[in-house]
Protein backbone atom coordinates (compact mmCIF):
# COMPACT_ATOMS: atom_id res chain seq x y z
CA UNK A 1 0.00 0.00 0.00
CA UNK A 2 1.17 3.78 -0.13
CA UNK A 3 2.21 5.77 2.05
CA UNK A 4 0.34 7.90 5.01
CA UNK A 5 -0.85 3.93 5.88
CA UNK A 6 -0.50 4.34 9.45
CA UNK A 7 2.23 2.30 11.63
CA UNK A 8 2.63 -0.88 10.53
CA UNK A 9 3.72 -4.37 12.68
CA UNK A 10 7.44 -4.83 13.07
CA UNK A 11 7.61 -7.80 10.81
CA UNK A 12 7.86 -5.56 7.95
CA UNK A 13 8.26 -7.59 4.96
CA UNK A 14 12.29 -8.00 4.86
CA UNK A 15 12.90 -7.18 0.84
CA UNK A 16 11.08 -3.25 1.50
CA UNK A 17 12.75 -2.81 4.95
CA UNK A 18 16.40 -3.40 3.25
CA UNK A 19 15.09 -1.56 0.33
CA UNK A 20 14.01 1.32 2.58
CA UNK A 21 17.62 1.34 4.62
CA UNK A 22 19.47 0.89 1.01
CA UNK A 23 17.30 4.01 -0.31
CA UNK A 24 18.64 6.14 3.27
CA UNK A 25 22.25 5.62 2.85
CA UNK A 26 22.93 4.11 -1.02
CA UNK A 27 26.44 5.24 -0.88
CA UNK A 28 27.66 3.31 2.62
CA UNK A 29 29.54 0.40 2.22
CA UNK A 30 27.51 -2.70 2.90
CA UNK A 31 30.47 -3.71 5.24
CA UNK A 32 30.05 -0.23 7.08
CA UNK A 33 26.42 0.38 6.78
CA UNK A 34 25.17 2.40 9.89
CA UNK A 35 22.51 1.51 11.71
CA UNK A 36 18.70 2.67 11.19
CA UNK A 37 16.15 3.41 13.51
CA UNK A 38 13.17 1.83 13.25
CA UNK A 39 10.96 5.28 12.55
CA UNK A 40 13.60 5.97 9.67
CA UNK A 41 12.87 2.78 8.24
CA UNK A 42 9.05 2.72 8.59
CA UNK A 43 8.89 6.68 6.72
CA UNK A 44 11.09 5.26 3.94
CA UNK A 45 9.44 2.30 3.31
CA UNK A 46 6.22 3.84 3.41
CA UNK A 47 7.34 6.95 0.94
CA UNK A 48 9.25 3.83 -1.52
CA UNK A 49 5.67 2.37 -1.51
CA UNK A 50 4.06 5.53 -2.53
CA UNK A 51 6.24 6.38 -5.09
CA UNK A 52 6.31 2.81 -6.63
CA UNK A 53 2.18 2.29 -6.80
CA UNK A 54 2.04 5.77 -8.59
CA UNK A 55 4.58 4.69 -10.94
CA UNK A 56 2.93 1.56 -11.63
CA UNK A 57 -0.82 2.83 -11.61
CA UNK A 58 0.56 5.80 -14.35
CA UNK A 59 2.61 2.59 -16.02
CA UNK A 60 -0.33 0.93 -16.31
CA UNK A 61 -2.64 3.61 -17.95
CA UNK A 62 -0.14 4.01 -20.48
CA UNK A 63 -0.01 0.63 -21.35
CA UNK A 64 -3.47 0.47 -21.74
CA UNK A 65 -3.65 3.83 -23.99
CA UNK A 66 -0.82 2.58 -25.99
CA UNK A 67 -3.27 -0.42 -26.75
CA UNK A 68 -6.37 1.18 -28.00
CA UNK A 69 -4.16 4.12 -29.76
CA UNK A 70 -2.28 0.68 -31.83
CA UNK A 71 -6.28 -0.60 -32.51
CA UNK A 72 -7.20 2.65 -33.61
CA UNK A 73 -4.52 2.77 -36.01
CA UNK A 74 -4.96 -1.47 -37.02
CA UNK A 75 -8.44 0.08 -38.09
CA UNK A 76 -7.44 3.05 -40.05
CA UNK A 77 -4.60 1.13 -41.79
CA UNK A 78 -7.35 -0.88 -42.68
CA UNK A 79 -9.87 1.49 -43.95
CA UNK A 80 -7.15 2.41 -45.65
CA UNK A 81 -6.81 -0.65 -47.46
CA UNK A 82 -10.41 -0.81 -48.65
CA UNK A 83 -10.57 2.68 -50.25
CA UNK A 84 -6.82 2.24 -52.19
CA UNK A 85 -9.28 -1.06 -53.00
CA UNK A 86 -12.05 0.79 -54.54
CA UNK A 87 -9.50 3.60 -55.99
CA UNK A 88 -7.85 0.69 -57.57
CA UNK A 89 -10.78 -0.38 -59.20
CA UNK A 90 -12.24 2.88 -60.39
CA UNK A 91 -9.61 3.48 -62.32
CA UNK A 92 -9.39 0.11 -64.15
CA UNK A 93 -12.58 0.98 -65.16
CA UNK A 94 -11.81 4.59 -66.29
CA UNK A 95 -8.93 2.58 -68.00
CA UNK A 96 -11.23 0.12 -69.90
CA UNK A 97 -13.71 3.25 -70.89
CA UNK A 98 -10.86 5.09 -72.52
CA UNK A 99 -9.57 2.11 -74.07
CA UNK A 100 -12.79 1.43 -75.88
CA UNK A 101 -12.70 4.88 -76.81
CA UNK A 102 -9.33 4.74 -78.29
CA UNK A 103 -9.79 1.94 -79.94
CA UNK A 104 -13.37 2.97 -81.71
CA UNK A 105 -11.73 6.42 -82.75
CA UNK A 106 -12.80 8.44 -80.16
CA UNK A 107 -16.46 10.08 -79.53
CA UNK A 108 -17.43 9.05 -82.93
CA UNK A 109 -16.77 5.12 -82.60
CA UNK A 110 -20.11 5.60 -80.01
CA UNK A 111 -21.88 8.37 -81.63
CA UNK A 112 -21.86 6.30 -84.64
CA UNK A 113 -24.00 3.74 -83.03
CA UNK A 114 -26.42 6.68 -83.14
CA UNK A 115 -28.65 8.53 -86.16
CA UNK A 116 -26.52 11.31 -86.91
CA UNK A 117 -29.21 12.77 -88.68
CA UNK A 118 -31.57 13.14 -85.89
CA UNK A 119 -30.45 15.64 -83.63
CA UNK A 120 -32.16 14.91 -80.51
CA UNK A 121 -30.92 11.11 -80.80
CA UNK A 122 -27.24 12.80 -80.97
CA UNK A 123 -27.68 14.80 -78.15
CA UNK A 124 -29.30 12.36 -76.02
CA UNK A 125 -26.03 10.10 -76.68
CA UNK A 126 -23.95 13.37 -75.65
CA UNK A 127 -25.79 13.62 -72.52
CA UNK A 128 -25.04 9.89 -71.30
CA UNK A 129 -21.57 10.11 -72.23
CA UNK A 130 -21.17 13.41 -70.13
CA UNK A 131 -23.39 11.72 -67.14
CA UNK A 132 -20.79 8.91 -67.28
CA UNK A 133 -17.84 10.89 -67.86
CA UNK A 134 -19.28 12.85 -64.16
CA UNK A 135 -20.16 9.60 -62.37
CA UNK A 136 -16.94 8.30 -63.02
CA UNK A 137 -15.08 11.68 -61.53
CA UNK A 138 -17.35 11.85 -58.97
CA UNK A 139 -16.32 8.24 -57.72
CA UNK A 140 -12.52 8.81 -58.54
CA UNK A 141 -12.57 12.14 -56.57
CA UNK A 142 -14.56 10.45 -53.33
CA UNK A 143 -12.32 7.60 -53.42
CA UNK A 144 -9.73 9.44 -53.62
CA UNK A 145 -10.71 12.07 -50.67
CA UNK A 146 -11.49 8.65 -48.45
CA UNK A 147 -8.33 7.82 -49.43
CA UNK A 148 -6.72 11.46 -47.93
CA UNK A 149 -9.09 11.19 -44.78
CA UNK A 150 -8.16 7.93 -43.83
CA UNK A 151 -4.21 8.26 -44.52
CA UNK A 152 -4.33 11.72 -42.07
CA UNK A 153 -6.42 10.08 -39.69
CA UNK A 154 -3.57 7.05 -39.87
CA UNK A 155 -0.99 9.40 -39.35
CA UNK A 156 -2.49 11.32 -36.41
CA UNK A 157 -3.38 7.96 -35.09
CA UNK A 158 0.85 6.78 -35.02
CA UNK A 159 1.62 10.21 -33.45
CA UNK A 160 -0.19 9.56 -30.55
CA UNK A 161 1.33 6.01 -30.40
CA UNK A 162 4.61 7.44 -30.72
CA UNK A 163 3.65 10.03 -28.24
CA UNK A 164 2.25 7.35 -25.88
CA UNK A 165 5.54 5.06 -26.20
CA UNK A 166 7.53 8.00 -25.08
CA UNK A 167 5.24 8.24 -22.10
CA UNK A 168 5.70 4.95 -21.43
CA UNK A 169 9.53 4.73 -21.62
CA UNK A 170 9.69 7.89 -18.94
CA UNK A 171 7.37 5.38 -17.04
CA UNK A 172 9.68 2.33 -17.52
CA UNK A 173 12.55 4.75 -16.35
CA UNK A 174 11.01 5.64 -13.68
CA UNK A 175 10.63 2.02 -12.75
CA UNK A 176 13.79 0.81 -13.26
CA UNK A 177 14.96 3.32 -10.38
CA UNK A 178 12.49 2.00 -8.29
CA UNK A 179 14.44 -1.80 -9.38
CA UNK A 180 17.55 -0.15 -8.79
CA UNK A 181 16.49 0.72 -5.06
CA UNK A 182 15.44 -2.45 -4.28
CA UNK A 183 18.50 -4.33 -6.27
CA UNK A 184 19.99 -1.82 -3.80
CA UNK A 185 18.42 -3.40 -0.57
CA UNK A 186 18.85 -7.07 -1.63
CA UNK A 187 22.41 -6.15 -1.55
CA UNK A 188 22.02 -4.76 1.44
CA UNK A 189 20.33 -7.91 2.52
CA UNK A 190 23.14 -10.25 1.63
CA UNK A 191 25.39 -8.07 3.87
CA UNK A 192 23.50 -8.98 7.36
CA UNK A 193 23.38 -11.71 9.63
CA UNK A 194 22.61 -15.26 8.59
CA UNK A 195 20.44 -15.17 11.70
CA UNK A 196 18.77 -11.50 11.02
CA UNK A 197 18.10 -12.66 7.17
CA UNK A 198 16.40 -16.18 8.62
CA UNK A 199 14.13 -14.39 11.06
CA UNK A 200 12.67 -12.01 8.67
CA UNK A 201 12.57 -14.68 6.01
CA UNK A 202 10.61 -16.47 8.90
CA UNK A 203 7.80 -13.56 9.52
CA UNK A 204 7.53 -13.04 5.38
CA UNK A 205 6.84 -16.91 4.73
CA UNK A 206 4.25 -17.02 7.87
CA UNK A 207 2.88 -14.10 6.91
CA UNK A 208 1.71 -15.22 3.14
CA UNK A 209 1.34 -19.20 4.30
CA UNK A 210 -1.24 -17.44 6.77
CA UNK A 211 -2.82 -15.76 3.71
CA UNK A 212 -2.93 -18.65 1.64
CA UNK A 213 -4.34 -20.67 4.09
CA UNK A 214 -8.02 -18.12 3.81
CA UNK A 215 -8.28 -19.11 0.08
CA UNK A 216 -11.76 -19.94 -0.93
CA UNK A 217 -12.98 -19.37 2.52
CA UNK A 218 -15.26 -16.47 2.16
CA UNK A 219 -18.66 -17.27 3.95
CA UNK A 220 -20.15 -13.36 4.12
CA UNK A 221 -22.93 -11.74 3.06
CA UNK A 222 -22.13 -10.63 -0.60
CA UNK A 223 -24.59 -12.12 -3.09
CA UNK A 224 -24.41 -11.92 -7.07
CA UNK A 225 -21.53 -10.24 -8.93
CA UNK A 226 -20.02 -9.06 -5.86
CA UNK A 227 -19.74 -12.26 -4.41
CA UNK A 228 -18.17 -13.78 -7.40
CA UNK A 229 -15.48 -10.81 -7.26
CA UNK A 230 -14.97 -11.49 -3.50
CA UNK A 231 -14.38 -14.75 -3.53
CA UNK A 232 -11.93 -14.46 -6.82
CA UNK A 233 -10.38 -12.12 -4.52
CA UNK A 234 -9.69 -14.38 -1.64
CA UNK A 235 -8.52 -17.57 -3.94
CA UNK A 236 -5.55 -14.65 -4.79
CA UNK A 237 -4.59 -14.26 -1.08
CA UNK A 238 -0.50 -15.12 -0.77
CA UNK A 239 0.11 -14.27 -4.37
CA UNK A 240 3.39 -12.20 -4.73
CA UNK A 241 2.98 -8.02 -5.88
CA UNK A 242 4.33 -7.85 -8.93
CA UNK A 243 4.37 -4.22 -11.13
CA UNK A 244 2.11 -4.75 -14.06
CA UNK A 245 0.87 -7.73 -13.06
CA UNK A 246 -2.80 -9.36 -13.23
CA UNK A 247 -2.56 -12.94 -12.75
CA UNK A 248 -2.90 -15.36 -12.67
CA UNK A 249 0.55 -16.56 -10.43
CA UNK A 250 0.62 -12.33 -8.97
CA UNK A 251 -0.74 -9.20 -9.39
CA UNK A 252 -0.48 -5.63 -8.96
CA UNK A 253 -3.07 -3.79 -6.86
CA UNK A 254 -5.48 -2.46 -9.83
CA UNK A 255 -4.61 -5.67 -11.66
CA UNK A 256 -5.67 -7.62 -8.90
CA UNK A 257 -9.49 -5.92 -8.65
CA UNK A 258 -9.57 -5.45 -12.39
CA UNK A 259 -9.68 -9.43 -12.00
CA UNK A 260 -11.70 -10.30 -9.06
CA UNK A 261 -14.37 -7.82 -11.29
CA UNK A 262 -13.53 -9.69 -14.17
CA UNK A 263 -15.06 -12.50 -13.01
CA UNK A 264 -17.95 -11.32 -12.30
CA UNK A 265 -18.32 -10.23 -15.81
CA UNK A 266 -17.37 -6.17 -14.92
CA UNK A 267 -15.40 -4.93 -16.96
CA UNK A 268 -12.36 -2.46 -15.70
CA UNK A 269 -9.51 -1.31 -16.64
CA UNK A 270 -5.91 -1.88 -15.52
CA UNK A 271 -5.77 1.32 -13.33
CA UNK A 272 -6.88 2.36 -9.87
CA UNK A 273 -8.01 6.42 -10.91
CA UNK A 274 -9.72 5.03 -14.19
CA UNK A 275 -11.73 2.21 -12.02
CA UNK A 276 -12.62 5.18 -9.32
CA UNK A 277 -13.93 7.32 -12.79
CA UNK A 278 -15.59 3.71 -14.12
CA UNK A 279 -17.34 2.78 -10.76
CA UNK A 280 -20.28 4.56 -8.89
CA UNK A 281 -19.41 6.52 -6.11
CA UNK A 282 -20.66 5.63 -2.77
CA UNK A 283 -19.92 6.79 1.14
CA UNK A 284 -17.77 5.05 3.30
CA UNK A 285 -20.43 4.88 5.74
CA UNK A 286 -22.76 2.37 2.73
CA UNK A 287 -19.40 0.19 2.14
CA UNK A 288 -20.56 -3.34 0.89
CA UNK A 289 -18.30 -6.39 0.25
CA UNK A 290 -17.56 -6.33 -3.27
CA UNK A 291 -16.66 -2.36 -3.43
CA UNK A 292 -13.47 -0.80 -4.40
CA UNK A 293 -11.84 1.79 -2.38
CA UNK A 294 -9.15 4.44 -3.35
CA UNK A 295 -6.39 5.52 -2.15
CA UNK A 296 -4.71 9.32 -3.12
CA UNK A 297 -5.79 11.75 -5.62
CA UNK A 298 -5.99 11.24 -8.10
CA UNK A 299 -6.09 7.45 -7.22
CA UNK A 300 -2.91 5.45 -7.22
CA UNK A 301 -4.07 2.35 -4.84
CA UNK A 302 -7.18 0.25 -4.73
CA UNK A 303 -8.64 -2.36 -2.78
CA UNK A 304 -11.89 -5.13 -2.80
CA UNK A 305 -13.73 -4.31 0.49
CA UNK A 306 -14.93 -7.73 2.13
CA UNK A 307 -16.97 -6.73 4.87
CA UNK A 308 -16.27 -6.13 8.90
CA UNK A 309 -13.83 -3.13 7.91
CA UNK A 310 -11.27 -5.22 5.73
CA UNK A 311 -10.14 -5.25 2.52
CA UNK A 312 -7.94 -7.70 0.12
CA UNK A 313 -5.13 -5.64 -1.27
CA UNK A 314 -1.88 -6.45 -3.21
CA UNK A 315 -0.06 -3.90 -1.30
CA UNK A 316 3.70 -3.40 -2.74
CA UNK A 317 6.57 -5.25 -3.99
CA UNK A 318 7.83 -7.76 -1.44
CA UNK A 319 4.57 -8.48 -0.03
CA UNK A 320 1.34 -10.73 -0.98
CA UNK A 321 -1.83 -10.46 -1.79
CA UNK A 322 -3.52 -9.97 1.35
CA UNK A 323 -6.42 -8.86 4.18
CA UNK A 324 -5.47 -5.36 5.64
CA UNK A 325 -7.96 -3.51 8.28
CA UNK A 326 -9.33 -0.26 6.36
CA UNK A 327 -8.92 1.58 9.12
CA UNK A 328 -4.94 1.29 9.05
CA UNK A 329 -4.91 2.98 5.73
CA UNK A 330 -4.14 6.29 5.43
CA UNK A 331 -4.96 8.71 2.49
CA UNK A 332 -8.65 7.21 1.15
CA UNK A 333 -10.23 8.93 -1.48
CA UNK A 334 -13.20 7.36 -1.62
CA UNK A 335 -15.34 4.50 -2.89
CA UNK A 336 -16.94 2.89 -6.02
CA UNK A 337 -19.46 0.16 -6.83
CA UNK A 338 -19.12 -1.50 -10.52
Amino acid sequence: MATARAARPLALTLTVVAAAAAAIMPTVASSAAPRVTLGQVEARVNALNEQAERITESYNSAREGLAKLELQRQVAAHQLQRDQAALSAARQSISATASYAYQSGGLGGVVSLTDLSNPDTFLSSSAMLDEVARYQAAQVAAVAAAQHDVASASTQVIAKEQTAKKALAGIADDKRRIDGLLAQARSLLSSLRAADRARFAAVNNASASAMRSLRGSYNGPASGRAAVAVRFAYNQLGKPYQYGASGPNSYDCSGLTMRAWGAAGVSLSHNAAAQQGETRGISRGNLQPGDLVFFGSPAYHVAIYIGNGRVIAAPHTGDVVKIESLSSMGNYSGAGRP
